[in-house]
């Protein structure tokens, strides 16, 4: 039987349909696993759970963020309090980005058997790097293109104090009271400081948070069906 994995993550409660590597994943399940009487508890079942809950945590605060653009008001009360909902969605869709690298960096680990620490079970550990290739270049070789993704997915997490800076730096390039669109903006570079954002803020590339969305969706589609692809061989 099918194990319905993707069923116990927010796809469940999205409109937003699965992803057919995923749905084909479960019937690679159906088949191998069909006699297993712990087949929910089996470990290529966690992976493939773990990794698409993590893709439908990004899914679900993409919608919030684009959702927050929806709440129409002549309320300047209301423009600043979607500036702050699309703030904190924005932070709740980067963790997701993030944890969802995470789960498909110790899925590779697990399956692999690679021999390094929980805390090296991440694509930003050369360790990690250096052992997948030792013990599966060949899987090494189809993962190796997406490290400078995965590097641009980490910086900004770690850089959101200035990415998303306070609301006062907006103000400060479009007058005190901003307008609804210009105050969801972040900035898409975090190499400068807070105080220089507020005093010099022309000098920011300022961007939509959905852009980072519509940017980084089909890579981490793809990573998800590179994943699945290596959780049905090895199971």
């Amino acid at each position: 039987m099918k194990t319905y994995f993707y069923e116990r993550t927010a796809y469940k409660l999205s409109s937003e349909p699965v992803p057919d590597f995923f749905l084909r994943l479960d019937e690679h399940f159906e088949n191998k696993l069909a006699y297993d009487q712990n087949v929910y508890a089996h470990p290529s079942v966690l992976l493939a759970e773990s990794v698409c809950g993590r893709m439908a945590d990004v899914e679900m605060y993409a919608f919030l963020l684009e959702d927050v653009r929806k709440r129409n008001s002549l309320q300047r009360s209301e423009d600043e309090k979607a500036a702050v909902l699309t703030r904190s969605f924005l932070l709740g869709f980067l963790a997701a980005a993030k944890a969802l690298l995470d789960s498909c960096a110790v899925t590779l680990a697990l399956l692999y058997q690679l021999p390094i620490n929980r805390s090296d079970r991440t694509f930003s550990s050369g360790d990690f790097w250096h052992q997948l290739v030792l013990i599966a270049p060949a899987v090494h070789r189809r993962y190796h293109p997406l490290r400078l993704f995965f590097s641009e997915v980490g910086r900004w997490p770690a850089e959101t104090v200035y990415r998303i800076p306070p609301l006062v730096v907006l103000q400060g390039q479009y007058g005190h009271l901003p307008g609804r669109e210009a105050q969801l903006k972040v900035a898409d570079d975090g190499s400068m400081e807070l105080p220089q954002m507020a005093k010099d803020p022309y000098r920011v590339n300022w961007i939509d948070p959905l852009e980072l969305y519509t940017r980084w969706k089909p890579r981490l589609l793809a990573l998800c069906e590179k994943v699945c692809q290596d959780i049905e061989a090895m199971t």
